[in-house]
């Protein structure tokens, strides 16, 4: 179904609200920009490059768009956490853990939410770069890092058990996005997470596990996730779980586990027919249900800050059916 004229409504008055942030940025940028010009060289002082990085290489770059869609930038981010050291089966195998990322963003001057993607099993962030892109033409910054002990790319070898690290390194991120060059970009106190398969238990690790939690973090999606069986936090961000109903790899009835162990406001979404990855990789039949899905979310708690129109919103998407529960 198409969605109601009033849902369109207030998806236009968060894409002005962000573009008066963007509009905002843009003209900070050039009064600077004119100061600096007028100052002498000995007064001109160098910006810091961001933490643990060796270089910032843009890939793709398209002329600004005003308001959404907008044309999107990707760059990569070599970022390292030299305080861990990596360990795979009880032996270190590295010294620092290596956390390449793919920043995908808005193209246009300003600050946007910023999103951070934890990839599955045996993938890696170039899995989910359609995703990505499609959350950056929306108006958000997104993060995605590659793990390694997930990404076969990284030639460490494999295993599903790095999961908690991999909760810690998401919070790294988030600090290397925030106090680099990239926090330029960056909506300060808007900070969201999605996951998909292992991906998944992670960003439901950050959001709610006892010992784990960012509390910078304000919204969580889980897609595909396994079970949760960990001590949680009571309440935590508001969650949004979607799930293939023909899912071969994860079975849908954990989607309805997790929905009865987090106390946090809750919406899951089944997509019926779907399997494990065709909705979130695409392109497919579900694929546009499950992106509008995500930018609802993520606009709804992120820029306009409720959640009631949402879970209908989401039930008027195509092949979807929505449960939604309360927060404490």
């Amino acid at each position: 179904m198409p969605p109601s004229s009033a849902r369109e409504d207030e998806r236009m008055d968060r894409h002005q609200r962000r573009r008066v942030v963007s509009l905002f940025g843009l003209g900070t940028v050039l009064a600077l920009s004119l100061t600096l010009l007028a100052l002498p060289d000995s007064a001109r002082v160098a910006r810091p490059r961001p933490p643990h990085t060796t270089h910032l290489t843009t890939t793709t770059a398209t002329t600004p768009a005003a308001t959404p869609p907008f044309d999107t930038v990707i760059e990569q981010l070599p970022l390292i956490d030299p305080s861990r050291p990596l360990v795979k089966d009880g032996v270190v195998i590295a010294p620092a853990r290596n956390l390449p990322t793919t920043v995908t963003r808005p193209a246009t001057n300003g600050r946007y939410p910023l999103i951070v993607v934890a990839h599955g099993y045996n993938v890696g962030p170039d899995s989910y770069q359609r995703f990505a892109t499609a959350l950056a033409s929306e108006g958000f910054v997104v993060a995605a890092p590659s793990f390694p002990l997930e990404d076969p790319h990284q030639g460490n070898g494999l295993s599903a058990s790095d999961r908690p690290n991999e909760a810690t390194d998401i919070s790294f991120v988030i600090s290397s996005m925030t106090s680099g060059a990239e926090k330029t970009h960056v909506l300060p106190g808007s900070v969201g997470v999605v996951g998909h398969s292992d991906g998944a238990d992670v960003a439901l690790m950050i959001g709610y596990q006892v010992g784990l939690t960012d509390p910078r973090i304000r919204a969580v999606i889980a897609s595909a996730p396994s079970p949760m069986t960990t001590t949680v936090i009571a309440g935590g961000p508001p969650l949004l779980l979607i799930h293939g109903s023909a899912d071969e790899i994860v079975s849908p009835s954990t989607s309805g586990q997790v929905m009865g162990v987090i106390s946090a406001q809750r919406i899951s979404v089944t997509l019926e027919g779907a399997h494990h990855a065709d909705s979130i990789f695409g392109p497919s039949e579900w694929t546009a249900s499950f992106d509008s899905a995500a930018v609802d979310f993520f606009d709804a708690v992120l820029v306009g800050g409720d959640l009631t129109r949402v879970p209908s919103d989401l039930a008027a998407l195509s092949m979807t059916s929505v449960e939604s529960a309360l927060g404490p």
